[in-house]
């Protein structure tokens, strides 16, 4: 009995040291958006790296409107995650090659939040 009991505890510290270490591949950003003005939005930070891979994003909107993060790997836009205001929301795991992307709101409710303020890069290297 007390075989078995150790066998199935060594069994589960395999299965959350392994969930662990696939936790850790994941790499973790957050981008906080908003409103100053009804002409001026803004997203920051402005640049973000990170290595290729796995990345998961948080989007906290200070905003007054709905915003959402976008990425525009080559000729096609990514949306990555959308929030309303005051909310805080989590993006899908997106793997990531290496390269330069627009980062950015692509909501144009009210104007074009890109061309207001809310652009930045993602760099990946």
């Amino acid at each position: 009995m007390k075989k078995i009991v150790l066998s199935a505890l060594a069994a589960i510290l395999v299965i959350l040291s392994f969930s662990v270490a696939i936790a850790q591949d994941v790499q973790k950003v957050t981008v906080t958006v908003g409103d100053i003005s009804k002409e001026k939005q803004f997203l920051e930070p402005k640049e973000i790296t990170v290595k290729p891979g796995k990345v998961e994003f948080t989007l906290v909107n200070k905003g007054e409107v709905n915003h959402n993060i976008t990425i525009k790997p080559k000729d096609k836009e990514m949306r990555l995650a959308r929030a309303t205001p005051g909310q805080t929301v989590q993006s899908e795991i997106v793997e990531l090659a290496p390269g330069e992307y627009d980062l950015y709101c692509s909501f144009t409710s009210g104007g074009n939040h890109r061309e207001k303020g809310m652009a930045g890069k993602l760099i990946v290297k």
